[in-house]
């Protein structure tokens, strides 16, 4: 609970005052630490003075850049800041503006002494030099300055009195605390409430015993302050003696029966700091409360534990929580590392409490250590709640002590089937170690294992592995998991230092393998390509067996560059099976369209010529995208034949906007005579938009063109 501190109000002229000087500010910093200390004659400074006696809003600032400099040298040399601080004594004391004396105030707070004193506490009673003679003799904090403020109670009235009340607070002057407390039986709630505040920041055990007094007759608007104060008093009290720390106490418990729970708690976190011979065991008693409000202060409380002991002791006594307190202390103690916090919480683990495991279970991240990896498999694969299982797979994750993944992969030696989670969780902790976990798993009787092993394969795999990966290829049945397995094998030759090389696994797998080999490894062929591959491929294209020899055929339409470009184009032309001239074509649209050192119009050209060769409407429309792409003004031509033929319009009309907009630069009037011409034929909602764009773009660029 905080009740903001008072903010007194100052008259207009103030606010004038305090806005100019918020322009100043830059004034007070010392622009020069080189600068150099004045001479006993120093007229600069002498002119400065004269017109700051004068000084009104408006005025130009670096006059004063002496007065600056003679502050900056008066900290290496008493003399320069002797005489300085007379000079700015004698403007206070004479006819000065009031914006002159607010300056010389602002150079006291930092040069002056005890000299200064009776010019400061003459300028206090004054509405307009009050708070800048304040803040003059809060920087200089002496204990003749602190006297003076609380010789000046008795001397001032209104607003002037509340801030000298407010400056003893933040000075924490504790021989002003009796002054200040006789205050309290004011009217003035205002003052009041600032005499409350500056006794809880002085917080001697005067000061809290005249907070304590006066909260039992507090009206009702001051309750929030007296509450402050009395925190704020605690606080303090706590750093001092015992006799502080017992006041302290007194004064938490008789918060504890406040209607706030806000201030409840703050209460008992007082408490604690005020008993620390009895911190653990109100701790203790906190975890046990029913009350949300005291667990969580305590379960906060031991958050900041540090001391192993300290922790110990705690975890030792979980076992005689409730539910709520064994969660708020397992959350609580989760980032410390101390075996009794792990003993606490595997004896939690076997409650009934979902939420009392789960926490347990996060608390054994940091405490655990390798012997608990059977107990945690054990709940990661058994029949428990969600939030339990998925707890003890963040656990085995996340758990830094070494020799958990040496643990882990003892379990799985003598494990006769690894369920597919604990391969899931083995995978996360990312260690080359379990690499022969997953290929053991790869040849597991179970479907789900053995996809599970083959992701993290994928992941995984080295170099090392390719040829192991191609024999459990061989043995993969069609779909999901051979797709994995492809990938798996695909990564793993991928990383095998010579291209020319990285075939080599498949190909010895493949001579060891029949049919079913074949069909496996081809796609992989495909998918790593290369000179080496190819002659495995033309084989299976000419083998005997249907399945092999439409391997074989996908596996070159597959292939991932334009090295097989003219083979694709000729089983296109002159195959009698359609599927592998279907594949073949729309292959070849695929090779010759990918980047190259070919020129553009050369790559027009061949996907012209392939066009041709389709017969399928759906063939057709795959040369009539790739020709979108092809930045040569002949392809735009040949896009426009088919806007008028009705199997291709549709396709062909957003084609030639793409490649009438990428010839826009570079060939405006053809660009344009397309865009014109699709402009009334297409339905397409964006394209009715962006059309006009680009036109208007292409003409703002002509009218741009120097005219010949």
């Amino acid at each position: 609970m905080c009740h903001p501190p008072t903010v007194v109000p100052v008259p207009k002229q103030r606010c004038r005052v305090a806005a100019f000087w918020a322009c100043m500010i830059l004034a007070l910093v010392p622009c020069s630490a080189f600068a150099e200390p004045p001479s006993e004659s120093n007229p600069a400074l002498d002119e400065a003075f004269q017109k700051l006696v004068k000084l009104e809003l408006g005025q130009d600032l670096g006059i004063f850049n002496p007065i600056r400099q003679a502050v900056v040298a008066s900290r290496a040399d008493e003399k320069v800041r002797a005489d300085l601080e007379k000079r700015l004594v004698a403007v206070l004391e004479g006819n000065a503006s009031d914006l002159g004396k607010d300056y010389a105030c602002r150079q006291l707070a930092i040069v002056g002494s005890d000299a200064s004193l009776p010019a400061l506490a003459a300028l206090l009673p004054n509405p307009r030099a009050s708070y800048m003679a304040r803040f003059a003799l809060e920087g200089i904090g002496s204990p003749a300055a602190n006297k003076t403020l609380r010789e000046m109670l008795a001397k001032t009235e209104g607003r002037q009195k509340v801030g000298v009340v407010i400056s003893l607070g933040r000075l924490a002057d504790t021989e002003a605390a009796p002054a200040i407390a006789a205050l309290l039986a004011s009217d003035d709630n205002e003052l009041r409430e600032v005499c409350l505040i500056s006794l809880g920041r002085i917080g001697s055990l005067f000061a809290a015993e005249a907070i304590q007094a006066f909260a039992g007759k507090a009206p009702e608007a001051l309750r929030p302050v007296v509450v402050d104060a009395q925190l704020d008093a605690v606080a303090s009290l706590c750093r001092r003696g015992e006799q502080e720390q017992i006041k302290a106490a007194e004064i938490c418990e008789s918060l504890l029966s406040a209607d706030s729970e806000q201030v409840r708690a703050a209460g008992f976190r007082g408490l604690i700091a005020a008993k620390p011979s009895e911190s653990l065991a109100l701790v203790i008693d906190g975890l046990k409360s029913n009350e949300p409000w005291k667990r969580a202060v305590a379960a906060d409380w031991v958050t900041g534990l540090r001391g192993p002991k300290e922790i110990e002791r705690v975890a030792s006594a979980i076992g005689g929580l409730p539910a709520a307190g064994k969660i708020a202390a397992f959350v609580s103690l989760k980032q410390r590392r101390n075996p009794a916090i792990r003993e606490a919480a595997l004896k939690a683990l076997g409650q009934q409490d979902a939420g009392v495991r789960t926490a347990a279970l996060a608390a054994l991240i940091r405490s655990g250590t390798p012997e608990d990896v059977p107990a945690l498999v054990a709940l990661l694969t058994g029949k428990e709640d969600e939030s339990v299982r998925h707890a003890a797979f963040e656990t085995l994750r996340l758990t830094p002590v070494e020799g958990v993944d040496g643990a882990l992969i003892a379990w799985t030696a003598q494990a006769k089937d690894l369920p597919a989670v604990v391969l899931q969780c083995a995978l996360a902790r990312r260690s080359p170690d379990f690499v022969p976990v997953f290929l053991k798993a790869a040849g597991s009787s179970d479907g789900a294992t053995r996809l599970e092993a083959f992701k993290a394969l994928e992941v995984m795999a080295t170099a090392k592995e390719a040829e192991a990966l191609a024999a459990l290829m061989c043995k993969t049945a069609p779909g999901e998991e051979r797709e994995a397995a492809d990938r798996a094998l695909w990564m793993s030759c991928g990383q095998i230092a010579d291209p020319a090389q990285q075939s080599a696994p498949l190909l010895t797998a493949m001579e060891k393998g029949g049919a079913e080999a074949q069909c496996a490894l081809l796609p992989t062929f495909a998918r790593i390509g290369g000179q080496a591959a190819l002659p495995a491929v033309h084989t299976a294209m000419k083998s005997a067996d249907q399945a092999v020899r439409d391997a074989g055929y996908r596996a070159l339409a597959n292939w991932p560059d334009a090295s097989v470009a003219d083979e694709l184009l000729e089983i296109a032309k002159t195959s009698d099976v359609e599927p592998y001239r279907i594949w073949s074509l729309r292959a070849y649209a695929r090779v010759v369209a990918l980047p190259s050192e070919r020129s553009p119009q050369k790559t027009f050209e061949l996907l012209r010529d392939a066009m041709k060769v389709a017969t399928r409407k759906e063939d057709k429309e795959l040369f009539v995208s790739r020709l979108a792409a092809v930045r040569v003004p002949d392809a735009l031509t040949l896009l426009l034949t088919f806007v008028d033929d009705g199997e291709l319009k549709g396709s062909a009309v957003p084609a030639v906007f793409t490649l009438a907009k990428g010839l826009s630069q570079s060939h405006p009037d053809q660009a344009m005579a397309a865009l014109k011409k699709i402009q009334p034929m297409t339905q397409d909602a964006a394209l009715q938009q962006q059309i006009p764009k680009v036109l208007r773009d292409i003409e703002a660029r002509k009218q741009e063109q120097p005219k010949k």
